[in-house]
């Protein structure tokens, strides 16, 4: 039976293909260079008729995607599902879809190509990488690694929050770097938050373990224990957790049984896009047990914490301001 390929890499760009579909377009590209370069061809050809095909404002939207993930062929995000990637253009709108995940890896480009994943504000991805490691970012993250991930090392840099559930290697580590801060693990599941404008970085270890590294200091962490990152102290401090709460933004959900006010102040910034200040440092170490989900607005979120604790929450300025009572 002849198989149309140039159909199936439109199916694909589409993010239509089944995935005996995708499996037998996967074949094709391994097959040869030549392959692999018809692939691209085809690829480039449909990203410039779908932009030709799309409206003014269609097209501006476009530019400032691509702006944005420039190179494109550097730029890989996934959907949770199906963990593949698309730019599409439509008639009405730009459209984010699915360029596979599995077939990233085949088409060979130079070794100073990183392959990144990135989200915007709001946004949640995950992606699976060469070794079988999957990562999920929260909104705001980056995760770079190399090209030739997996075959010397298994070294990424990192940006924002994720929850990382890494395959297992003894003898290759899984090294994220923030930084001067760095994870190593051999195969884990945890979470960790390393956003650049928070004054920490925390890890929530589920399982196995890892060694969390600054300079020439470092500690090791056990299932259920967060290590906490002073960046302005550059000290460590490990409190017992239920690590599996770590993970729970996943789900919608945000729930902390020994967090400092700042770090949860941080969180909420960034889901609610609002400013929060304090009248005092002292209090913004106050440890806060809180559950909540990401639908209730902040209103509700206020009045809870203020009957949690002896605090006020005012909204100055555009800037909500939280002091003791």
């Amino acid at each position: 039976m002849d198989i149309d390929f140039y159909q199936l890499s439109q199916k694909y760009f589409q993010g239509t293909i089944s995935d005996d579909e995708e499996k037998l377009l996967a074949e094709f590209m391994q097959g040869s260079e030549q392959n692999r370069a018809q692939f691209r061809q085809w690829e480039e050809e449909w990203r410039n008729r779908a932009q030709q095909q799309a409206p003014d404002k269609t097209k501006a939207a476009w530019e400032r995607m691509t702006a944005q993930m420039q190179p494109a062929e550097k730029a890989h995000t996934g959907t949770v599902h199906r963990r593949r990637w698309f730019l599409y253009a439509a008639a009405a709108a730009v459209v984010l879809a699915v360029l596979g995940c599995a077939l990233w890896w085949l088409i060979p480009r130079s070794p100073q190509e990183p392959f990144m994943a990135q989200t915007a504000p709001h946004q949640q991805q995950t992606v699976t990488l060469p070794d079988g490691t999957q990562v999920t970012l929260n909104a705001s993250s980056k995760l770079v690694c190399s090209e030739q991930f997996g075959q010397n090392d298994r070294h990424v840099t990192f940006e924002g929050e994720a929850e990382f559930d890494v395959k297992k290697n003894e003898a290759q580590p899984f090294v994220i770097q923030v930084g001067d801060y760095s994870v190593t693990v051999l195969g884990t599941h945890f979470n960790l938050s390393a956003y650049q404008q928070d004054e920490a970085y925390t890890l929530a270890l589920i399982e196995g373990s890892v060694r969390v590294k600054y300079k020439q200091d470092s500690v090791m962490v056990q299932p259920n224990e967060q290590v906490r990152f002073d960046r302005k102290t550059a000290t460590f401090t490990k409190a017992p957790v239920q690590a599996v709460q770590s993970v729970g933004w996943t789900q919608g959900k945000l729930a902390f049984d020994n967090i400092p006010l700042q770090d949860l102040a941080s969180k909420l910034e960034r889901l609610y896009d609002v400013r929060i200040s304090f009248a005092d440092s002292q209090l913004a170490q106050e440890q806060v047990y809180i559950s909540l989900t990401v639908d209730q607005p902040f209103a509700d979120v206020c009045a809870a914490l203020e009957a949690l604790l002896p605090i006020t929450i005012q909204e100055q300025n555009g800037t909500y301001l939280i002091s003791a009572q």
